[in-house]
């Protein structure tokens, strides 16, 4: 039973990377790559439940750490009392601290970076732009939507200069996409998701295609609100992205894998996918977002039946002579 759940897990994690989610809509892709990227991070944190509150109590750590140092290096064993379940437990909570440190580092890194972020547009904001933005300084073609609580959109004097009206106009509503459709809050849990599981294969490729989803949402915000595909799209090419300023607390016209969204934007791409492609990628993803409220609901019960663990006395293996 327990290898059945395993292989379901697996094969949706996997489904993603092998079904044909840029035909779908862009809400449709992204929700099914947060699924599985979810799925991705709770897997981890059941898989660290068992190994610190379960696996201390099975047979496989007892065989595991069922060695005495004493035998391979008896005066180290004598004056410290080494043993293999020691080094067991030691173990366990170092893969414990490591998994940790690893969300409190991306944790850390929105708060810090958001704070950073607003600091320099206090301080290099020159006035208000068009459409309540905000205008910083630069000579880069700069427009974004950044912020997690208060999010404003941001363009760069360099953008002002370098786009057209109808450019600046479909950029400037994309940005107001982003915001409108929150999908600030779908990146935040997208990076905080990513710090559980970025030791998992195809965890940064989740992470990367659904911020490409999130631009195709906001392309199509934009397109939905009468612009010119075609400014978008030459609006797309001429945005950069400085380094710097890079995270999930900033939605950039020309991130997101900038070449497909154009692509998409100047041939047929934006074409609606047939319904039996539609219904079968919709049930792809409700499946998913089923397997994450399921996983979501078995985590309290879980936690709880290992601590009860917690309390039971260990097994020592070893027994020195002369004590």
């Amino acid at each position: 039973m327990i290898e059945l759940v395993a292989a379901l897990l697996l094969a949706a994690i996997a489904l993603p990377h092998v079904l044909p989610l840029e035909r779908a809509t862009p809400a449709l892709a992204a929700t099914a790559w947060t699924a599985a990227l979810a799925l991705r991070a709770l897997t981890v944190l059941n898989a660290a439940l068992y190994v610190v509150l379960y696996l201390p109590h099975t047979e496989l750590f007892t065989a595991l750490t069922h060695w005495c140092l004493d035998t391979v290096v008896p005066l180290l064993a004598t004056h410290f009392g080494l043993d293999g379940s020691r080094f067991g437990v030691g173990a366990i909570v170092l893969a414990a601290a490591v998994l940790a440190a690893s969300l409190m580092s991306v944790a850390w890194g929105v708060l810090r970076a958001t704070r950073s972020l607003w600091t320099s547009v206090r301080r290099g904001s020159i006035e208000r732009g068009p459409s309540a933005s905000l205008i910083v300084g630069g000579s880069t073609v700069l427009l974004a939507a950044a912020g997690i609580a208060r999010p404003r959109v941001i363009v760069s004097a360099g953008a002002l200069t370098a786009l057209d009206d109808e450019e600046l106009a479909a950029g400037l509503e994309h940005e107001r996409g982003h915001i409108a459709r929150r999908h600030r809050y779908v990146m935040v849990f997208a990076e905080l998701s990513r710090g559980l599981a970025r030791f998992l294969p195809g965890t940064r490729r989740a992470v990367q295609e659904i911020r490409y989803h999130l631009e195709r949402d906001a392309d199509r915000w934009a397109l939905a609100h009468r612009h010119d595909p075609y400014a978008l799209a030459a609006a797309i090419c001429k945005a950069t992205m400085p380094r710097s300023s890079r995270g999930p607390w900033v939605a950039s016209l020309g991130g997101g894998d900038a070449t497909r969204r154009v692509d998409e934007l100047l041939g047929d791409g934006m074409e609606r996918p047939g319904p039996a492609l539609t219904r079968g990628l919709q049930a792809v993803a409700t499946v998913l977002c089923c397997f994450v409220i399921a996983m979501l609901a078995s985590l309290p019960s879980t936690a709880m039946a290992g601590m009860e663990l917690v309390g039971q006395p260990a097994h020592r293996h070893c027994e020195h002579q002369g004590r």
